[in-house]
């Protein structure tokens, strides 16, 4: 009898043992659902987004009754991101002060988990990894009224002197960085092209349009005239991170979010409260 007692006393002891760690380990985990949280950019509740602010409507700093810019990032691409986001309860935090070559180092670092607004090319596509577009601009050749260009396809800008901005992407005018006098901002490419430094400027219609939102409206001077480049392929805005990297495997779910703002409606609303009657297309 003693034996049989002293049998029911050891599996009664090893199904405590085997029971209580688990059953512990489930509250802990019940209790603090955070604790299984850990480092990657994926499971943190915030992401960080860098991006090159201004022009408006994408990217902007808000302005003050005395038209000063304040410190809040505002804009359709910051309103439309924030929105896909909270969709997945994430909230999102901005970068606005670094140059765009510098941002889009940063996201190849890890020490940012994305930056807004970048085209598509087959160099960056071998370092970064992209969303599903939100929004798809009109290429257009810059010159001046005085010297009209001879442009029939992409290949014929290589005839001339051309200009762009340090960081950009032109592969979708055939071009690459080497093939452009290269310097910062738009007022750069404008005084570049007023000087007879460079004979054009490439750039989409809706970005130079913007620059009307903040006082400066380069398409009424009568100094300068744009016409379509034949061949070019319409550049679409993205969200991009590191390839392969920890805050790719929230694509799936972020551009699903994305999607189903733009089906809604809910992303030509956001761009219409920024860009006025500047036409949308996803």
């Amino acid at each position: 009898m003693r034996i049989v007692k002293v049998l029911g006393f050891l599996c009664w002891l090893r199904f405590t043992l085997m029971i209580l760690p688990a059953a512990h380990a489930a509250d802990l985990s019940a209790a603090s659902p955070a604790a299984a949280l850990t480092s990657t950019p994926m499971q943190t509740q915030t992401v960080s987004i860098c991006v090159d602010a201004e022009p408006p409507p994408w990217a902007y700093w808000k302005r003050d009754a005395e038209g000063k810019k304040t410190r809040a990032l505002v804009g359709t691409s910051v309103e439309l991101v924030q929105a896909a986001f909270a969709m997945l309860g994430k909230t999102v935090e901005f970068e606005g002060d670094m140059p765009w070559k510098r941002c889009l180092m940063t996201v190849e670092s890890g020490r940012i988990d994305f930056s807004m607004g970048g085209y598509y090319d087959a160099d960056r596509a071998r370092r970064f990894d992209y969303s599903i577009h939100y929004n798809t601009l009109t290429p257009q050749v810059f010159f001046r009224a005085t010297d009209a260009l001879q442009i029939d396809n992409v290949a014929d800008l290589k005839k001339y002197h051309g200009c762009g901005v340090t960081g950009a992407s032109y592969a979708h005018y055939g071009l690459r960085a080497d093939d452009l006098d290269l310097g910062n901002g738009y007022d750069s490419l404008i005084r570049k092209l007023n000087a007879k430094r460079c004979d054009y400027f490439v750039e989409e219609l809706e970005v130079v349009s913007a620059y009307k939102m903040t006082g400066i409206d380069y398409l009424s001077d009568p100094a300068i005239r744009h016409a379509p480049v034949p061949g070019a392929k319409a550049p679409s805005k993205y969200l991009m991170t590191a390839r392969n990297g920890r805050a790719s495997k929230l694509l799936p779910q972020f551009n699903e979010a994305l999607a189903a703002l733009i089906k809604s409606g809910e992303a030509a609303a956001i761009w219409k409260k920024h860009a006025g009657n500047l036409p949308y297309l996803p």
